[in-house]
């Protein structure tokens, strides 16, 4: 998943408003999320607020073709900065105000947007639509059994190299097919060979300390998501599989295949530079790539040479408030967010988002920046792992302790802690976070 730091420039709320509509006429009403309520056959006049972290210059294609195909509705978009996402949600609809009526809900965030009764159970109203998705971004936005939120967007990774430090290495270029894609041990083998011939860096993880791009590592290995038990409350960050793939991710800094000290935000720019031989990105460093000065090429995730194929996944979904006052239309603009003719939101926007439904895949994978012979094995790569390999991350209503703690881990795994004593240690940080949860 990407999280831009663009969107956290955006100063305070913006509105946009789509139509000249009148106020609300549907009968959606705020049920207290009783689920009273069901999509409409015909579209009611109403307006819906709608609460994101996309920029709302960004958003306006999207919201445009919304009204060009639902023009009764009439939708408020308030953009606000991703760190602020959370604690607004938390005064509206703590305070059970009916805005927003929809918002942005982060996937491994919806548990405990659930348990915390934020969001509308949405099994009944969208149980006709859910074999339109792929079966991650669904899993991603369900939890104790119910459907909480609508997925709009997707996501995976990929490797990427360069082939001009390949080349001077003497190494071959991986394959792009699936089947054959590179272990973790081959990778780390290249990647030292291309130091050797004057490359800067080997090896380089586009999030790094991430949880999201780095879930892979120990359940290539057999390892479970992080926690188990019930709830997923009980860490499970000690066993071998999680040992042995911290103890590769330490070494690989260790060595120098990797940088100290970039960022995930200057990672893109240090791969473009030149000095990079493979980088773990999502598809969104495609466009950038087609600016770059060197050769390039795309492969599968690696995996570890004794483990299973692993790919990260999970992006955003929509949410609906218990507490809307207009349900109905709220449900419409979701549906054709995330599903109508493929899913609006990722057909419409115009950055990269890779969408939830393979509906909507065909015509992303139309786009520009797939018109290159490495662009259409990306095509193909992304296709595969995002109905195959991917993987969700941790479901619990304890995620953002959970994502904060091992992010503190993987930082100290890569300066040189020892990585079954940072996993100690981020298991007892766990546990006396996760004690209220019990």
């Amino acid at each position: 998943m990407r999280r831009t730091t663009r969107a956290a420039g955006t100063v305070g709320v913006i509105a946009l408003l789509l139509t000249a509509a009148c106020s609300s006429e549907s009968d959606g009403g705020g049920d207290g999320g009783d689920g009273s309520w069901s999509l409409p056959a015909e579209d009611p006049t109403a307006t819906i607020q709608v609460l994101g972290h996309q920029d709302a210059e960004d958003m306006q294609p999207v919201l445009d073709a919304f009204a060009e195909a639902h023009p009764t509705i009439t939708v408020e978009y308030e953009a606000v900065p991703f760190d602020q996402l959370n604690s607004i949600l938390d005064a509206r609809i703590g305070n059970q105000d009916g805005n927003p009526d929809v918002f942005w809900a982060d996937q491994p965030r919806i548990p405990a947007l659930a348990s915390r009764g934020y969001t509308e159970d949405l099994s009944e109203q969208f149980a006709d639509d859910l074999d339109a998705f792929d079966p991650a971004p669904v899993e991603s936005s369900s939890f104790d059994g119910s459907l909480w939120a609508l997925p709009i967007a997707n996501s995976t990774q990929l490797l990427y190299y360069n082939k001009t430090l390949l080349d001077a290495a003497g190494a071959e270029y991986p394959s792009a097919a699936v089947e054959d894609r590179m272990t973790w041990e081959e990778v780390t083998e290249r990647a030292q060979a291309a130091v050797d011939a004057g490359a800067q860096n080997g090896l380089l993880f586009g999030q790094v300390n991430r949880y999201y791009q780095l879930q892979p590592l120990p359940m290539s290995l057999g390892g479970s998501a992080g926690g188990t038990g019930d709830g997923n409350l009980t860490p499970d960050l000690t066993t071998d599989p999680w040992v042995e793939a911290m103890t590769w991710y330490g070494s690989i800094f260790a060595d120098g295949l990797s940088p100290q000290g970039v960022t995930p935000e200057q990672s893109d720019a240090e791969f473009l530079t030149g000095n990079t031989a493979y980088m773990v990105q999502g598809p969104w460093l495609l466009p950038q790539l087609s600016a770059a000065t060197f050769e390039w090429g795309v492969a599968a995730h690696p995996a570890f040479a004794d483990g299973e194929a692993v790919t990260p996944t999970g992006s955003w979904s929509l949410a609906m408030s218990p507490f809307s006052d207009d349900k109905d239309a709220a449900g419409i603009f979701m549906r054709w967010m995330s599903v109508e003719d493929g899913g609006g939101y990722a057909l419409n926007y115009a950055s990269p988002e890779l969408p939830a439904t393979p509906e909507g895949k065909i015509a992303y994978f139309e786009r520009d920046v797939f018109d290159s012979d490495s662009g259409q094995d990306a095509v193909a790569i992304i296709d595969y792992e995002s109905s195959n390999t991917a993987v969700p991350r941790l479901q619990t209503v304890g995620y953002v302790e959970f994502e904060e703690i091992l992010g503190r881990a993987f930082s100290d795994v890569a300066n040189g802690t020892d990585p079954q004593t940072a996993l100690e240690s981020a298991t007892g940080e766990l546990e006396t976070a996760w004690a209220q949860y019990q």
